[in-house]
C-alpha cells in the first residue's frame, strides 16, 4: 500500500471503523512514520474538542467560585472607600496650593526687587566713602566722557590737577 493511501485511512483509524486487516497494515506504517503519527495525534484532539464542545450542559464554575469573586469586589471596595477622604483632600488641595504657590512668588519677587533697589541704592555713598574721593570728583569723572577724553592734554592736566588738590588742602588744614 501506497503512503497516500494509508494517510487517507487516518481518520476511520481514530474512529475505530477499519476492518482489522487494514488495522494492522496502518498500525504497521504508523509504527515507521512521523508524519502519519502526528496527523493522527491532530485528529484525535480535534475530535476531542469537538466532543467537549458539544456537550449537552454548560460548563458550572467551581465550588465557591461565585464566594471568592463577591469577597474580591467587598475587599476592593473596602480599599476605594479607605482612600476616599484622601482622594477628596488632594483635589481640593491642589488647586489651594498653586494659589499658595503663586502668591509666594510674588512676594518672594517684590521682596527681592526691593531689596536689591535698595542695595544699589546705598552701594554709590558707601563707594565713595571708601575710596575717600576729592571734592573734584566731577573733574576727574569729566575727563573720561566723550567730549574730553578725545583731548589728551587736557585729560592729563585734569588728572594732575586731582593729584595735587588733596595734598594742597592736608597743608591748609595743618
Amino acid at each position: 500500500m501506497s503512503h497516500q493511501n494509508l494517510k487517507g485511512w487516518l481518520e476511520d483509524y481514530a474512529e475505530n471503523s477499519l476492518s482489522a486487516e487494514m488495522t494492522q497494515d496502518l498500525e504497521q506504517h504508523l509504527a515507521m512514520c512521523r508524519d502519519c503519527q502526528e496527523q493522527l495525534r491532530t485528529i484525535r484532539l480535534t475530535a476531542n474538542i469537538l466532543r467537549a464542545s458539544s456537550l449537552d450542559e454548560a460548563p458550572a464554575p467551581a465550588a465557591g467560585f461565585a464566594r471568592s469573586v463577591f469577597l474580591a469586589i467587598e475587599q476592593q471596595r473596602e480599599n476605594y472607600f479607605f482612600w476616599s477622604p484622601l482622594r477628596l483632600v488632594a483635589l481640593k488641595a491642589v488647586p489651594v496650593m498653586a494659589v499658595l504657590a503663586v502668591a509666594l512668588g510674588s512676594f518672594a519677587y517684590t521682596q527681592i526687587s526691593s531689596e536689591l533697589n535698595a542695595q544699589q541704592l546705598s552701594e554709590e555713598p558707601l563707594l565713595e566713602t571708601s575710596l575717600e574721593l576729592s571734592s573734584k570728583w566731577g573733574q576727574e569723572a569729566a575727563v573720561f566722557s566723550e567730549q574730553i577724553s578725545q583731548d589728551k592734554e587736557q585729560v592729563v592736566s585734569t588728572l594732575l590737577e586731582a593729584e595735587t588738590l588733596p595734598q594742597e588742602q592736608g597743608k591748609e588744614s595743618k
